[in-house]
């Protein structure tokens, strides 16, 4: 930022004015830092370039850094420990890849993961002995051995089971239809929007998807060990 150095904070955007206030606050060399959006106003490029040096800073100062953001990319990447919020009430504290991999509940499974975790209205045909998994009856699929994260649920209740789009595959013999209805092709990975016969919208993400087209139907299957009941 040097060619920035003989303007007045009036001067400067609100991008600028932000990793002006971080560099301020980095030559304190505090025991603590408290970072609140820090990078809101950055646009995309600048935002990754940034985030990268903070958690380079932060390897290298070693301080703690309490750091609050809307962005889930941040939280995964830069956290040690995430503690996610909703409504002033803690929903889960955890390591990253632990909320990402096991949510406590519905709220968790669908901030954190991009593109968002799918769900699909049902019913609970069974419990196991355990109640750590159970049974989902969907108006298109049932499948069993899922974990159940609610241990309050009783069979015949009305419960959502969660499936990431990465874990969805194509699958001539599958139990999950759709209709494609969007196709956004990213390069190393695309991304399909599909319509289920009862009328929920879910996703696919992966490199399979760039052979299907707009109006195609496509059956899936999906990993069982890594869905959610909820």
């Amino acid at each position: 930022m040097e060619e920035l150095l003989d303007r007045r904070p009036a001067a400067l955007s609100g991008g600028q004015r932000q990793r002006v206030a971080i560099g301020r606050a980095i030559v304190r060399n505090p025991d603590v830092f408290l970072f609140d959006e820090p990078l809101s106003n950055l646009d995309a490029a600048l935002r990754h370039d940034t985030r990268v040096e903070i958690a380079r800073l932060h390897n290298q100062l070693g301080a703690t850094t309490i750091y609050v953001t809307h962005d889930q990319v941040e939280a995964m990447t830069l956290a040690d420990k995430i503690v996610v919020l909703k409504d002033g009430e803690v929903m889960q504290v955890g390591a990253p890849m632990d909320l990402f991999n096991m949510p406590a509940n519905e709220f968790v499974a669908g901030f954190l993961g991009s593109p968002k975790m799918n769900f699909f209205e049902g019913t609970l045909t069974d419990i196991g002995k355990d109640q750590s998994t159970a049974g989902f009856q969907g108006a298109d699929f049932e499948t069993n051995g899922i974990r159940l994260v609610s241990t309050d649920k009783a069979i015949g209740d009305n419960v959502r089971i969660g499936i990431r789009p990465q874990h969805l595959y194509i699958n001539p013999n599958g139990t999950i239809e759709g209709t494609v209805t969007i196709i956004e092709r990213l390069g190393t990975e695309t991304i399909v929007e599909l319509n289920a016969t009862d009328g929920t919208l879910f996703r696919l993400a992966s490199s399979e998807g760039s052979n299907l087209e707009i109006g195609q139907t496509v059956k899936f299957g999906f990993e069982t060990g890594k869905a959610h009941l909820f």
